[in-house]
């Protein structure tokens, strides 16, 4: 049987050693799985594709150059723990449950990621003057601005990985004077999903 990392592994064109630390990555959201609803139980079997790929996908698109990066919302750490592992960003990682904390402290630890997990409610958080925000499966957009909106600023750009909902939140949120769509990036794991790169004009 082909191994579902291997192939993975040759997707990314990533490192021995980093490839290592995805499985890591894998291993623990397999184990942790059976006592805490970190993902759909419906991918267990399939967390490689599903939701490895699927975050990692987003790396391409980031800058090159080192930013601040908040993940808001991040649960099992997608994206955040997986852009920790890929790249050489600072990545700050936004959970309110306890026991998912507990979890991204058990993996950023393992990977040897310096990441930081903040264990407190998104609204809650001090302006992170963050680069970048990232997000996947936490909110419509409209909530999701209006839940960041203490981290909004001129540069700010957002990195949302969306599925088959996003024109209607798009509908949802209506025309912006801030806010524009910058890119939408089809997905690589998924017809129906894609990456929306989202920026404010340069005013708040």
């Amino acid at each position: 049987m082909i191994d579902p990392g291997s192939v993975l592994m040759d997707k990314l064109n990533v490192s021995h050693e980093t490839f290592l630390k995805l499985k890591h990555y894998h291993d623990l959201l397999f184990k942790w799985q059976k006592n805490l609803n970190l993902i759909s139980p419906k991918t267990v079997n399939n967390i490689w594709d599903r939701h490895i790929l699927d975050c990692a996908q987003i790396c391409k698109f980031l800058p090159n150059k080192p930013c601040l990066i908040l993940d808001v919302g991040s649960g099992a750490g997608l994206p955040g723990a997986i852009i920790s592992i890929l790249t050489e960003h600072e990545v700050h990682l936004v959970e309110a449950d306890h026991r998912k904390c507990a979890f991204l402290r058990t993996v950023l630890s393992r990977v040897h990621s310096k990441a930081v997990v903040h264990e407190k409610r998104l609204e809650d958080m001090d302006n992170m003057k963050a680069d970048i925000i990232t997000a996947r499966a936490f909110a419509p957009i409209p909530k999701l601005l209006k839940l960041t909106e203490k981290q909004h600023h001129a540069d700010l750009r957002l990195f949302l990985l969306k599925g088959r909902n996003l024109n209607s939140e798009l509908i949802n949120l209506g025309p912006s004077q801030k806010l524009q769509i910058t890119n939408k990036y089809a997905s690589i794991t998924s017809k129906y999903g894609c990456i929306l790169e989202l920026q404010f004009n340069g005013v708040i």
